[in-house]
Parts: structure tokens; C-alpha cells; sequence
């Protein structure tokens, strides 16, 4: 027994050990340097570069500090990042900015090749040993009113994430909406959707989604909608993007309406994505998609997702949102229309 309980001991204080060693091992550095046009100079460690902005941590803040990218003239690191640049090339290496140097001022170091970028063309940089919790974006936020009038209410819980990647990125959304008046039935509406890009050449990519959809206000029990989609990059900068993409999809419905069966439509798709961010508080995204049926046709379905997000504290926002989804040729007793706008308070992380 004694000789079982050393050889457990043992293996736990080994187990230990190696745990300890690779939490070293992956540590990243918390020399890093920077230093803005002003001359002001901080060490630390580098967080992120996203939407033109720099966040910074140094061992005597609280916080991480969200600098501007444009007025950073140094920074020095030796770890490696994933850094994506403004045509849409990506690479995993170490970086160097010195903007006081002749020529382009960003340089990446990739093996044993090197050359540098105009500090404008670095579109997002991220440390390349971060877990997947650390590469994990997103916002939860939920609203609710009321009007006693004619005792109306209306409630709307959403939240998105993204996970970004080398080379590839995986967004996901859900929300629901549930609005009615006191001692009615109430009208509900459910949506989820997620996308899959790879970059697949500079400013192309290509990917595919899957949507789930139901709404009382068309009498739609359920569509779930599978595609795959190839897209480019009209227009990204570090604070603004624009991309249009296509492809085909196969949908399949089923409607509440009575004698309406289940059916399985083929649809082409088309659609726009923009996204800009204004001055450290704004976000504005928009998503436009137009589905042309195959299999039916002359029946066409557009959908309409606009978001307007205004920071009120530290991670803590305001968002309006308005969606739209229209079916030219619905059942005959469904509805062809389907719009709301919400107002609700989140959390970003």
C-alpha cells in the first residue's frame, strides 16, 4: 500500500510539475514596447490590434488602455502574432513598427523571410498563442418595454460571437423576440444563424452558413436554411469593411397554416455585409441577403439585419436593431412580411 501511495504521490507532483512548465512555456512576454508620437513610452504586453485601435497592458494599470493605432510610432515584441492585413493576406510572425524609419514602417518577420507593410495596411493583430476563450469576441444584450396604455410589451434577449482564427473566422448569432399585449397570446420570433469564411485568396473567401428561423407573424413553425457561399472584399480598412458574396442553398420549410405541407426549396443567394466603427463608441453592422428560388420560381425571399451600438462605459452598450424579412410568395395565409425594431442594453467580451 505504502509503495502505491508514493508511486500515486509521485506521479501527481509530476503531473504538477509539467502542468507548470507549459503554463511557463506559453506564457507570453510582458516586455513589449511601445511608445506614441508624443514620446510617451510603456511596457507591457501587447493585447490586440481591432478596429484601429491598440490595447495595451502594463503591470501598473488596472486595465488594459485602448490606444490609438495611428499614434503609435514603436512597437517591439518577441513573440510571434497572428496579424492580418488590409488585402486580406495573413500570417503568423513577429512583428516591429518604427515609424520614424524611411519606407514602409511595419515589418513582419515569418521564418527566415521578412518585409514590411505600411502601418495603415495592418488591419488586426493577435497574439498567436491565445486559447480559444482569448480569440473569442462577442455581446449579450437584452431589452424590454412596456406600455400601459394598452398594456403592450415587448422583450428581445440576442447575443453573437466571433472566433477568429489564421486564415479563417466563425460567427454566430441568436436572438429572440416575444411581443404581445396583457392576456393574449403572445407573437414570438427566433433566429439563428452562423457563418463559416476562409480566406481562400487575397480579399476572396469562401464558406458556408446554416439558419434557423421562426416567426408567429408569418406562421412559420420552422425554416432551417444550409449553403455555401464564395465572397470578396470590396473595401476593409482598419475601421470599415464591405463585401459582397453569392452562392446556393437548400432550405427546408414548415408552415403552420393549415394544409400547408413541409417543403424543400433550392434557392441561389446573393448578399452584402458592411461594418464601419467611429470614434471609440460607435459600431454600425448591416447584413442584406437576397434568396431567388430555384425550385419555385419567381418567389423571392429577402432578409434585412441592421445594428446601430453606441458604447455607454467600459464594455456596457446601447443597440438599436432593425430586422426585415419579406417572402414574395408566401403560403395564402401567411404573411409576407415580417419587421421589428428593438432597443435593448448589453455587455460586450
Amino acid at each position: 500500500m505504502k509503495a502505491h501511495s508514493g508511486k500515486a504521490r509521485l506521479l501527481a507532483l509530476s503531473a504538477f510539475v509539467l502542468i507548470g512548465l507549459s503554463s511557463s512555456a506559453a506564457a507570453k512576454s510582458v516586455d513589449d514596447v511601445c511608445i506614441l508620437n508624443n514620446g510617451d513610452r510603456m511596457t507591457g504586453e501587447i493585447k490586440n490590434l481591432d478596429h484601429g485601435q491598440l490595447k495595451f497592458k502594463s503591470a501598473y494599470m488596472l486595465d488594459a488602455v485602448d490606444l490609438d493605432w495611428g499614434r503609435v510610432s514603436r512597437l517591439e515584441s518577441k513573440d510571434s502574432y497572428i496579424v492580418l492585413l488590409t488585402n486580406g493576406r495573413v500570417f503568423t510572425a513577429r512583428i516591429r513598427l518604427d515609424a520614424a524609419s524611411a519606407g514602409d514602417a511595419f515589418r513582419i518577420e515569418e521564418g527566415t523571410q521578412s518585409f514590411a507593410v505600411k502601418q495603415s495596411e495592418v488591419l488586426r493583430i493577435r497574439p498567436a498563442n491565445q486559447n480559444f476563450w482569448t480569440q473569442l469576441n462577442g455581446s449579450i444584450d437584452f431589452g424590454f418595454s412596456y406600455t400601459s396604455g394598452n398594456s403592450q410589451y415587448q422583450t428581445q434577449l440576442s447575443a453573437s460571437a466571433t472566433y477568429n482564427r489564421e486564415g479563417y473566422v466563425v460567427t454566430g448569432d441568436v436572438s429572440t423576440n416575444l411581443s404581445g399585449h396583457k392576456g393574449d397570446s403572445a407573437t414570438k420570433r427566433t433566429a439563428f444563424d452562423t457563418r463559416y469564411k476562409k480566406l481562400i485568396k487575397q480579399k476572396w473567401y469562401a464558406g458556408g452558413l446554416f439558419d434557423l428561423l421562426t416567426s408567429d407573424q408569418q406562421s412559420l413553425d420552422l425554416r432551417t436554411t444550409v449553403g455555401g457561399l464564395v465572397g470578396r472584399n470590396l473595401f476593409q480598412t482598419s475601421r470599415t469593411s464591405f463585401n459582397a458574396f453569392s452562392g446556393l442553398a437548400v432550405s427546408r420549410e414548415r408552415y403552420s397554416s393549415v394544409g400547408q405541407p413541409r417543403a424543400t426549396n433550392a434557392e441561389s443567394l446573393v448578399g452584402l455585409d458592411f461594418d464601419t466603427y467611429r470614434f471609440r463608441s460607435l459600431k454600425i453592422d448591416t447584413r442584406f441577403l437576397v434568396w431567388p428560388s430555384l425550385t419555385d420560381p419567381g418567389r423571392v425571399r429577402m432578409g434585412l439585419n441592421s445594428n446601430f451600438r453606441i458604447e455607454l462605459i467600459k464594455d456596457l452598450f446601447w443597440n438599436l436593431n432593425l430586422y426585415e424579412n419579406f417572402d414574395s410568395r408566401p403560403p395564402a395565409t401567411a404573411k409576407r412580411n415580417d419587421l421589428g425594431i428593438t432597443t435593448s442594453f448589453g455587455w460586450t467580451f
